[in-house]
């Protein structure tokens, strides 16, 4: 089983960060793109986890190199060099910046995909589970929801529910199954009006036209489904 990962990439190559980016995302892996040191260093220094790194050396305003030593001194997460800096020395200094793999430029997206899945399952990184629909992802795992990428604020409740329903998707869910499963199970007894409020609240977060919505679908009569 491939195992998918929260991979940061810094490559100031826009098309070939898309092309990475979109190599990636066929295994699942969700990609957090930045193009600067200045912007890399940032993240960095709020702490945002990652599985792994993959870094160009040669950046407009500073180096992977130093990059990496940064996350060195910071983590254990596996880094991949992208380079054009083809020399033995080159290389050599890569691997004394704390480097666990050093590919040059220009490389197969695929060679690169299989040398990430190598890294990842070497290093141990946990399967995740995460539900993808459209611009939609549901990471159970870490219980965050993203909409084109950026993260949604949601209630405990909101997420419960909108878990449920892509864990179901294409499945007709009735008013009654959601308000045993999301609420009575934990003896949180509540009338349908709840039920009505929270979906309506869900969808105003989605972004979702109420007459024609793309993720939570009234069934009338029946309940609810997820998608279309």
């Amino acid at each position: 089983m491939r195992t998918t990962a929260e991979i940061f990439l810094l490559e100031d190559d826009e098309m070939l960060s898309r092309g990475i980016e979109i190599a990636l995302k066929k295994d699942g892996h969700h990609i957090t793109h930045r193009f600067t040191f200045r912007e890399a260093a940032a993240d960095l220094e709020a702490g945002t986890r990652h599985d792994l790194f993959l870094l160009d050396i040669n950046l407009p305003d500073g180096s992977g190199l130093t990059f990496c030593e940064q996350i060195r001194s910071r983590c254990a997460a596996p880094v991949i060099f992208l380079t054009a800096d083809d020399t033995e020395e080159d290389m050599l200094s890569g691997f004394t910046a704390g480097c666990d793999d050093y590919i040059v430029k220009p490389f197969s997206l695929e060679v690169l995909r299989r040398k990430v899945d190598v890294i990842l399952m070497r290093t141990g990184t946990e399967p995740k589970h995460i539900i993808r629909y459209r611009d939609l992802e549901i990471d159970c795992d870490r219980a965050c929801v993203r909409l084109r990428g950026e993260q949604l604020r949601l209630t405990a409740t909101e997420y419960r529910l909108l878990k449920y329903l892509a864990e179901n998707r294409g499945r007709a869910v009735s008013r009654g199954t959601l308000i045993r499963d999301i609420w009575d199970i934990r003896e949180d007894f509540i009338d349908e009006n709840t039920l009505s409020v929270n979906i309506r609240r869900l969808r105003k977060k989605l972004g979702d036209d109420p007459k024609n919505p793309s993720y939570i679908i009234t069934l009338f009569g029946l309940g609810y489904t997820f998608g279309k």
